[in-house]
């Protein structure tokens, strides 16, 4: 395990460099100034009021969309500086990112729901069964895929290319919806799921009720296509086991490649920080330098591919 992680933060600040170095040759976009977020409402089938901020790039359709999904008793603002840095970086040589923060339901502006009369109704977490964190995922990050289809066809970004952040609860949302996405039927007359691309799971929750990780970690696509960034905090016994049952899930699908073709191959790290520390924390902590650390992963595993610009259009 020492190794490993050893190898990992090596490689994550080796590479870091070589992006930086190599990004003066890259065209476009870097130089302009992003426009200020804006917040927004998406409905979801049940009449559910999900607020978001969406964070344009200046990008245009080579832009990685990333969505941002916070813990239990969180809500989007957590990542407002985050979110910031990724759409414009302070190096003007890195790229910068779509980046879209929402409010799961019954938390931060989503705790509004218009029932059958019209009328309209609180939505309390604390009183959450099972099933409403499933419709965190069924219907809450629906209503999100719909927003970036629209996004994408206006080549405002790159859907083919979509990367997950989620922190905790936010994890296992992220986990499950990417298998939702992974799960969907082609089509003969364009393109339906299989965008997500990349996972940022930090201090995911084995047994989270109604959001358990079992199977979502059986869909074939999702352990063996999909990068992977597992981040924990290694002083707390009990998330250290459970992100470990997580990297011992992906592990067996993505070998170790050659030294020599680290940076070409390598699609799964696992990145233990010497803390208690979880969730949010782990991302937002300066000390923890995890925004170079998320740029080096994005470019390497989602920048410098060709997942291709697809149109689509949003179901009716």
């Amino acid at each position: 395990m020492a190794s490993r992680r050893y190898s990992c933060g090596f490689f994550f600040l080796t590479l870091l460099g070589l992006i930086v170095s190599q990004a003066v040759a890259q065209p476009s976009g870097r130089n302009v100034r992003a426009p200020d977020p804006e917040d927004i409402v998406l409905t979801t089938k049940d009449d559910v009021r999900i607020g978001a901020t969406y964070y344009r790039s200046t990008m245009g359709r080579e832009a990685v969309p990333i969505i941002l999904i916070h813990d239990y008793k969180e809500s989007r603002t957590v990542f407002n500086t985050l979110a910031r840095a990724l759409q414009s970086p302070s190096d003007p040589r890195l790229d910068s990112h779509a980046v879209l923060t929402i409010d799961l339901r019954g938390h931060g502006s989503s705790t509004a729901a218009v029932d059958r009369t019209g009328g309209t109704v609180t939505i309390d977490p604390a009183r959450f069964k099972p099933a409403d964190y499933g419709d965190m995922v069924r219907l809450d990050m629906e209503a999100v895929r719909k927003f970036l289809v629209e996004k994408n066809d206006a080549q405002e970004l790159n859907l083919n290319k979509l990367c997950l952040i989620g922190t905790g609860m936010g994890a296992n949302v992220a986990t499950i919806w990417a298998a939702v996405d992974w799960s969907a039927p082609p089509l003969a007359q364009r393109k339906q799921g299989q965008d997500v691309k990349a996972l940022v799971l930090v201090s995911p929750i084995w047994r989270q009720k109604g959001l358990p990780l079992v199977d979502a970690l059986k869909q074939p696509d999702v352990a063996e296509r999909i990068s992977i960034m597992l981040v924990y905090g290694s002083e707390d016994t009990l998330a250290s086991k459970d992100a470990q049952t997580v990297y011992k899930n992906f592990e067996r699908y993505h070998p170790e490649p050659p030294i020599e073709r680290v940076r070409e191959l390598k699609d799964l790290y696992e990145y233990p920080l010497p803390t208690t520390l979880q969730g949010t924390k782990l991302l937002i902590d300066p000390r923890f330098k995890m925004l170079a650390a998320l740029d080096t992963f994005l470019k390497a595993r989602l920048s410098d591919k060709n997942f291709k610009w697809v149109a689509r259009r949003v179901d009716e």
